[in-house]
């Protein structure tokens, strides 16, 4: 069993054996719920590089010419998306 302490600021210091079982970094994210007796469950979000790549849009058919780039771009611009 671990504890944590909470600073002034609210923020919870997980101890480091903790963060290596959990393969916790810096910039991880954890879900955090509190169940039926008020106990805090603390869940690490893992992301696997899959994950990533999984949410990527598909490989065009084709590379577009610098001319279609070039009209994109001034589309764009007239919608005012630049």
């Amino acid at each position: 069993m671990s504890t944590l302490t909470m600073s002034s600021k609210g923020q919870l210091t997980v101890p480091r054996a903790l963060r290596e079982k959990l393969k916790l970094r810096p910039g991880c994210q954890v879900d955090v719920r509190v169940d039926d007796e008020g106990r805090l469950i603390l869940t690490p979000i893992l992301y696997e590089p899959e994950d990533f790549l999984a949410r990527r849009p598909p490989k065009p058919a084709r590379a577009a010419s610098l001319e279609e780039m070039e009209a994109g771009i001034r589309k764009g611009a007239a919608r005012g998306r630049l």
